[in-house]
């Protein structure tokens, strides 16, 4: 069920408050939408008028963390608000987290927010609003040209790159790849070394020292582009770089984070009940991944946050 709630199917936001409002219905008996005409004063809906309000958003791509910001304020407007919801068909980036969890801490409110992967678990327990508002036709039609699409900008991607950059033999065959969480990653952690050592040796150029650090990470594998390391030998080479920052520093700062949310998702789940089968099965309806050691770090504070919204929200209940 998890797997056919694609939100790219709804097509405006109007549409995206239509199917909010009957989930929530369904969910809160009290719950009521709000009109939009004259504006909505950033409430779309509401249990308890004054104490527990909602708000939806359908961007087209990701969710600007300004967005986020302006509807946070309006709500704080209201005196004697106990919770505010927000609910948004995309997932939020780094920095709208970090923000939001600032201004949990000192928010009057409690600040719920269900992103695209808390509303796809609680839909898939609604098979008949998924079955109205996102039938499989429309998805078929619109994978049909996704993948079209992804065909010819990886085409142009491979022309583009023979052009620039001769294949080395530790590249990747098309597609094997590591994805971008997993370049992300390793790109956090070269630059972290390479600015260590700028900072060390008290250069104020930080070029050549992170030039070197990307010739030295290529030539140990091989590659024309650190984008074409192999998926398979993702752990191993974040292994080896954490292995040098560590060397450097004797810490590491980044992942002690990605470490302390391992073990909060592990923890989370057993405080919901939850065996390993169900706990691998939300692994692959937030990150279509069956275990953390598959997952970049991005893809764990993914998992972990959404976990968290899971518990918050069943504490509250």
């Amino acid at each position: 069920m998890v797997g056919r709630i694609d939100f790219r199917k709804i097509e405006t936001p109007a549409q995206f408050q239509v199917l909010c409002e009957r989930l929530l219905s369904r969910m809160f008996p009290d719950f009521h939408g709000v009109n939009q005409a004259g504006g909505d004063a950033g409430i779309d809906g509401f249990c308890i008028w004054g104490e527990q309000f909602f708000q939806f958003t359908h961007p087209q791509s990701n969710v600007p963390l300004r967005k986020v910001r302006e509807d946070l304020e309006k709500a704080k407007q209201f005196a004697g608000l106990k919770k505010w919801y927000f609910l948004c068909s995309q997932s939020l980036s780094k920095a709208t987290w970090t923000y939001i969890e600032a201004e949990r801490v000192q928010c009057p409110f409690q600040i719920i927010i269900w992103d695209a992967a808390v509303l796809r678990e609680l839909l898939s327990k609604q098979p008949d609003i998924v079955d109205e508002f996102l039938t499989d036709y429309a998805k078929k039609a619109h994978e049909g040209t996704e993948a079209i699409r992804g065909d010819l900008k990886s085409l142009k991607k491979i022309v583009t790159r023979a052009k620039r950059r001769p294949p080395r033999s530790g590249d990747a065959p098309e597609g094997l790849e590591i994805d971008e969480n997993q370049r992300q990653d390793i790109h956090d952690l070269i630059m972290d070394i390479a600015e260590y050592q700028a900072k060390r040796r008290h250069l104020k150029n930080l070029g050549p020292v992170i030039g070197h650090e990307w010739k030295l990470f290529k030539d140990k594998y091989d590659l024309s582009s650190y984008d074409r390391l192999p998926k398979a030998k993702f752990a191993e080479a974040i292994g080896h770089l954490k292995t040098k920052w560590g060397a450097q520093r004797n810490n590491e700062p980044r992942y002690m984070t990605s470490q302390r949310e391992r073990n909060g998702i592990h923890a989370i789940a057993k405080s919901l009940g939850w065996d390993d089968a169900k706990r691998h099965e939300f692994y692959r309806t937030v990150t279509g991944k069956n275990s953390l050691n598959e997952m970049s770090r991005q893809e764990i504070h993914k998992v972990f946050a959404a976990l968290r919204q899971l518990q918050a929200d069943s504490d509250a209940a």
